[in-house]
């Protein structure tokens, strides 16, 4: 088993984010490789862009490609706006079956 700090790899759209009002901060990512599976954990913070509540439910997406640009693994975290004030700690896993990623891709989507 190994851990290695793939943090570098993060690309956000921050496009979405402004159309939708929301930041993402402090973003981390780490994939730890097994003998037959790895696993892509991406942690941050979601933040409305002014306030402290979000405009709408929205989902937080995951994707991981490799080296060839195919998506291998995603998923997604809900938000939802009338439970949301602040700001949200995120903690994604996301399955993979490679263990060389080129590209993790991290934005939100109207839920």
């Amino acid at each position: 088993m190994s851990n290695k700090d793939v943090t570098h790899l993060i690309e956000r759209l921050e496009a979405f984010e402004d159309r939708l009002g929301v930041r993402l901060e402090s973003i981390h990512s780490d994939l730890n490789v097994h003998d037959d599976s790895a696993w892509l954990r991406v942690r941050g913070e979601l933040h409305p862009k002014s306030g402290t509540k979000l405009q709408e439910d929205l989902e937080l997406v995951v994707a991981a490609y490799d080296s060839s640009s195919q998506v291998v693994g995603t998923t997604t975290s809900i938000f939802e706006a009338s439970e949301f004030f602040g700001f949200e700690i995120f903690n994604i896993l996301v399955e993979i079956h490679v263990d060389k990623l080129t590209r993790v891709r991290v934005y939100p989507k109207k839920w």
